[in-house]
């Protein structure tokens, strides 16, 4: 089954991360976090105050070689404004985006996530697609002429790029993640004991 990596950081959304990490587990894929400028003790403290502890402190704590872009499948950059500001502001994660990306990998974003995937394609280049995000941040998104989607649009695929809008999407990001990757049985069989309701 597919493998994902999951970055977290002080101020990511809680929903965000904690959603696709489930569901992606159900699905049976193999899921990494890693925390991005932690501080000592390893925890991120997300935007609601809850503490999670992720599976690797630090990008350079996971094995070495091959590089996270040939082991992993797609790379998830959950929103959360402070948590969004540190991943679009380290230089690792910018390379790392741009790294999934060049070798033809899936990188997701939901909500303020989406800012990340813009600096780093405005540090390193690459292909700018139509995305969506939190509407706190479409002004920003657009400003650095990305195609934004319309406001109905509340998972945007676009190549190899997924994004969404916020907490409330985070069930249906998830659950795309998992028909991309993985088909769309595999999104009905991981549905139903969730009880997920027809529209999301």
């Amino acid at each position: 089954m597919p493998k994902a990596l999951i970055l977290i950081a002080d101020g990511s959304e809680e929903i965000e991360f904690v959603t696709p990490y489930d569901v992606l587990i159900r699905a049976g894929f193999e899921v990494t976090s890693v925390g991005v400028g932690l501080k000592e003790g390893g925890f991120a403290t997300c935007t609601r105050n809850i503490r999670i502890l992720p599976d690797h402190p630090t990008l350079s704590s996971l094995p070495a070689p091959p590089s996270p872009s040939l082991t992993f499948d797609i790379l998830i950059l959950p929103g959360g404004g402070p948590g969004a500001k540190t991943f679009s502001t380290t230089s690792s994660v910018l390379g790392l985006i741009y790294d999934f990306r060049a070798a033809g990998k899936w990188v997701a974003a939901i909500c303020a996530g989406t800012t990340a995937l813009v600096a780093s394609q405005d540090k390193h280049g690459g292909e700018k697609v139509k995305v969506t995000s939190h509407p706190s941040v479409e002004k920003e998104i657009r400003g650095m002429g990305w195609e934004y989607a319309d406001g109905g649009e509340r998972v945007v695929v676009d190549g190899r790029v997924v994004t969404s809008r916020g907490p409330g999407t985070a069930l249906l990001f998830s659950l795309t993640i998992v028909e991309l990757l993985a088909g769309k049985e595999k999104r009905d069989e991981v549905a139903g004991p969730m009880v997920v309701a027809e529209t999301l």
